[in-house]
């Protein structure tokens, strides 16, 4: 899918900037809980820093779930950024645009990549990665926010409770994943960082009409379970806060985080 509201331009961060920011550690438990110690130091870091794990041993997901890795096969990095003039109520904007960011990344090596609501990256109808955002908060406004990433890039097999459900790069195209793990955060910041100029964070609508062009099962009967109780729905798009628009019993409902959950 091509992501026409993100013109190519030059980009002020540029590969030797963001090399010069990228702090490549052998092990860590968490990349965003190591950078927000670091941001918690009075020393202010340059936007864009970011912290790469060959191994995060206790990486995190959204809403507490855990990310799996093992050494040397998953991209796992954390990055600052300090929007400006950028709302708390705003802030799932944010979210659509690292996903769109990843999305363009991921689509230069794979067909058929998709964002699967609220911010997992999807190929082929399986996992690829994803993201966690936490901010930092400034009265009403964001101060500044931590984007993790997980991509699984080497990984040639799962463990049989997710191999259904996860995929990798080198699943996917053997011949893309055979760069180094730092190559790849490179070419993705890159590729973040210029989406992330070229779009006013505070145009929810035009990152809201990406963000749907790209959206796993839009428009596709599929099953969900909620309360309890699987349903036959259809996904219609997004509410500008975020909320997930479905077509349940020729109704459209609005869902927010963990009151709907996919059948994979």
């Amino acid at each position: 899918m091509s992501l026409n509201i993100f013109p190519l331009q030059n980009n002020t961060f540029s590969r030797l900037y963001l090399r010069q920011n990228l702090i490549v550690l052998e092990e860590v438990t968490s990349t965003n809980d190591y950078l927000k110690e670091l941001l918690s130091n009075i020393t202010p870091l340059p936007e864009a820093t970011a912290i790469m794990a060959t191994h995060q041993v206790k990486g995190r997901g959204q809403r507490g779930n855990s990310w799996l890795s093992q050494p040397s096969e998953t991209l796992a990095i954390s990055f600052a950024l300090y929007p400006k003039d950028f709302f708390i109520q705003q802030s799932f904007n944010l979210n659509m645009l690292i996903c769109l960011g990843i999305q363009r990344w991921a689509s230069t090596l794979l067909p058929n990549v998709q964002i699967k609501w609220p911010n997992d990256i999807f190929v082929n109808g399986k996992k690829l990665g994803g993201v966690l955002i936490e901010n930092q908060l400034s009265g009403s406004h964001i101060r500044s926010s931590v984007i993790g990433i997980g991509i699984n890039i080497k990984q040639e097999t799962f463990p049989i409770a997710i191999q259904d459900k996860a995929t990798s790069l080198y699943i996917e195209n053997p011949k893309a994943s055979a760069q180094s793990l730092e190559y790849y955060a490179l070419s993705l910041l890159s590729t973040i960082m210029a989406c992330y100029e070229s779009i006013d964070l505070q145009d929810t609508q035009r990152l809201l009409d990406a963000y749907n062009e790209c959206l796993f099962r839009k428009g596709i009967p599929a099953h969900y379970e909620i309360e309890g109780e699987t349903c036959l729905g259809i996904i219609q798009g997004l509410e500008s806060d975020g909320k997930l628009k479905v077509l349940i019993n020729e109704r459209v409902r609005l869902f927010d985080l963990k009151e709907i959950s996919f059948k994979l």
